[in-house]
């Protein structure tokens, strides 16, 4: 408790000076890479330093709730999280804020909060903490204390992509993040905080998932050299990675998941694909004989500038569905980009799944499943403009001086 005493009075003051040179230092190294990032703010610090607020927000940065004062949102009642997030859209409009997403204190959140944020009009939420194994023989009792307490799921088990449930967006936020890297850990070394975020910028790269790389603007300095190597590596891949802000990933998720396309046959033995996309979209084509141009993309797919052409094949190169599937493994697949048709012909494709359940601990199998395979496959890529990742930069406020930190105790 000494110990975090002295680290919180070492990154804040009595005014608001610190964390301004330190916000101020996080939009340099972000205007470098010309990235943008988003951050989570609690609202009562937000009502006492709005014109700071309003200053990021000008510059491409946007802010989240994170919460209307800093509590375990597991602890609340249904009514009183929709209360607590009424009156932070208030506290936030009033300040000029445009907001859209939340983000719990603590990463603490149950169905009440999601069910509280559809109500109240959240686009996504993103407090479910998602644990990459890149620890190794760092791993101390306060970290995996840590994961214990944030309900934080295995990476291995569960892909780090967002999804759709009942009109929220849920985008997974990756650990270790700064604080765990620095609090619990204890890494002041920049080298090792750089293996580790660069480890799983890699794997995520590879899976084509999502990074939520979380930056708390207090730690900055400690970390910002680990930052600064993520983004340049970032920047230098290929396939791209897409840097986004929260809102801008949960956007486009819900376009995504909108998607639709129509197959017209020919008489020559050729059909016709149409798909309904945002402009945005990169349609990836696997061993489909298609009548257009195509460049190479990775693992075996061709992408396709294009959202209509023809193909000949004698099976329809989309995942088949037996009619009584599971309407959550439908909705999954169409979040992941897949055309879906449901039909009970399952000689009709490549690939046909008849499955009556399906549930979030299925996800990471079925999608390797999929992308292992060698058949004929038309998909649109999970990311737009041809990114194969994602990228977000985040981290919360919660917030902005000592005296901040201490009505924290009160509630306030």
């Amino acid at each position: 408790m000494l110990k975090r005493a002295r680290a919180i009075v070492a990154r804040y003051g009595l005014t608001s000076a610190k964390t301004e040179h330190a916000l101020a230092l996080l939009a340099n190294t972000l205007q470098q890479f010309e990235c943008k990032a988003t951050f989570p703010v609690t609202a009562v610090a937000l009502a006492r330093h709005s014109a700071i607020i309003e200053e990021y927000q000008a510059q491409g940065i946007e802010f989240a709730v994170h919460g209307l004062v800093h509590v375990d949102h597991t602890q609340l009642s249904l009514d009183n999280q929709r209360a607590h997030f009424r009156h932070a859209r208030r506290i936030f409009e009033r300040a000029g804020v445009h907001v859209t997403g939340f983000r719990s204190p603590y990463l603490r959140w149950n169905a009440d909060t999601l069910t509280a944020l559809s109500e109240c009009g959240f686009a996504y939420d993103s407090s479910q903490a998602l644990a990459w194994d890149v620890v190794n023989d760092l791993e101390t009792d306060t970290y995996r204390r840590a994961l214990a307490f944030y309900g934080a799921q295995a990476a291995a088990d569960y892909p780090s992509l967002p999804r759709l449930t009942d009109d929220v967006v849920r985008i997974p936020y990756c650990l270790p993040d700064d604080e765990a890297l620095v609090e619990r850990l204890q890494l002041t070394d920049s080298e090792a905080m750089t293996e580790i975020w660069l480890e799983i910028l890699h794997r995520i790269h590879d899976a084509g998932e999502l990074f939520t790389l979380g930056l708390h603007p207090e730690r900055v300095a400690l970390c910002q050299e680990a930052l600064r190597a993520v983004l340049k590596r970032a920047r230098s891949f290929s396939p791209a990675v897409w840097i986004a802000r929260l809102d801008e990933l949960a956007t486009w998720w819900q376009a995504l998941g909108q998607a639709s396309f129509e197959v017209m046959q020919e008489a020559d033995g050729r059909a016709q694909l149409v798909i309904k996309a945002p402009p945005e979209a990169s349609v990836l084509i696997r061993a489909v004989e298609a009548e257009a141009p195509a460049q190479p993309w990775a693992h075996g797919y061709q992408r396709v500038p294009t959202n209509g052409f023809s193909f000949r094949g004698n099976r329809r190169p989309f995942i088949g569905l037996a009619p009584d599937s599971s309407p959550v493994l439908r909705d999954f697949l169409r979040q992941q980009g897949y055309l879906v048709e449901i039909s009970a012909d399952a000689q009709a494709y490549p690939f046909y799944l008849h499955r009556t359940g399906f549930a979030p601990h299925d996800e990471r199998l079925l999608l390797a499943e999929i992308e292992r395979g060698d058949w004929p496959l038309v998909r649109l890529a999970h990311w737009p403009n041809g990114a194969k990742s994602a990228l977000c930069v985040t981290g919360d406020i919660d917030a902005f001086t000592l005296w901040d930190y201490g009505l924290r105790a009160w509630g306030r």
